[in-house]
């Protein structure tokens, strides 16, 4: 397996969204509902500069793949808008060549080109070839840039995609056959589902906004909830902040921070719930980082 070079990965912990800017550190916080300290970041620090979207809450991509030789995610996704709620899944492989660093204008790590080294499969089913893409914004500009490609199946639970589909808490079988080495093979556990229910309560413009989250609890485990804001005329989120709570079923974030963005500039707020595993799977020479996650993200008007 010598000429298969999957390497060990360093995975940046201070971040979860590639590309955003160099966060505070973290810091903790009082939660209003039962007096728990929390974990919170602010991921994005000047909303018209330098940040990248690969969007958070219809990909299943959370990680930073700056530090990353290579990523193997399964993600189960719901999306809901004005009460109405999509679910679909997705299966991604991305492996990057270390030797092609992209930058930003300023020369800023922007990310990696990727290659393709084998064939891949997700419970049996062949992962087809595709693009790998990412939007980000440098010196006020919108950027599309294409850095590649990467493995991926994706269906819609209506029954739209390719021929694959997982439960949530089930595992998926995981295959890959690379052009020389031997083949590697195992199950990726996935996390039992989430879903989220988000109540605004006060004005933006009154500056005293704040959001009560909700969502099914599982013992013992730990949430990522990811904030983030829509411009007027785009689609795509910018992350702006994530939480780190235990997995108690409930969190009010106060409104210091909505009156710290300027909402005035912005039509949508994004609350993006997840519950997630990460493991590196180590076959002789070789290392895969895995992660799987389960997400509901709800998107709502700003009042």
């Amino acid at each position: 397996m010598k000429n298969f070079k999957i390497y060990p990965v360093l995975l940046i912990l201070i971040t979860i969204l590639h590309g955003c800017d160099k966060p505070a550190p973290t810091e903790l916080i009082n939660d209003l509902s039962d007096g728990e300290q929390l974990e919170y970041e602010i991921l994005t620090s000047d909303l018209n500069e330098q940040y990248v979207s690969r969007g958070t809450d219809t990909s299943g991509i959370i990680q930073d793949f700056r530090g990353l030789r290579n990523l193997i995610s399964v993600s189960g996704i719901k999306i809901t808008t004005e009460n109405q709620t999509v679910e679909f899944c997705l299966a991604q492989g991305f492996f990057f060549d270390w030797s092609q660093p992209v930058y930003y204008s300023n020369e800023r790590l922007l990310g990696f080109k990727t290659v393709i080294p084998g064939v891949m499969k997700f419970n049996n089913e062949f992962a087809r070839i595709a693009d790998y893409r990412v939007w980000f914004r440098d010196r006020g500009e919108f950027q599309d840039t294409l850095l590649g490609n990467k493995f991926l199946l994706y269906r819609s639970k209506s029954g739209w995609g390719d021929p694959f589909w997982f439960e949530y808490g089930t595992p998926v079988s995981f295959n890959f056959q690379p052009f020389t080495g031997d083949p590697v093979s195992f199950n990726i556990l996935t996390p039992k589902g989430i879903t989220g229910t988000v109540f605004l309560q006060g004005r933006h413009l009154n500056r005293n906004l704040e959001a009560i989250l909700e969502w099914n609890k599982v013992q013992g485990g730990r949430v990522s909830i990811v904030v983030g804001v829509i411009r007027h005329g785009q689609f795509s989120s910018i992350p702006v902040y994530r939480f780190g709570v235990s997995d108690k079923s409930k969190l009010i974030i106060p409104k210091r921070f909505f009156s710290e963005i300027p909402l005035q500039d912005f039509r949508k707020l994004v609350f993006t719930f997840i519950r997630s595993f990460e493991k590196m799977e180590r076959h002789g020479e070789n290392n895969l980082f895995v992660s799987s996650q389960n997400i509901h993200s709800i998107v709502i008007d700003i009042p």
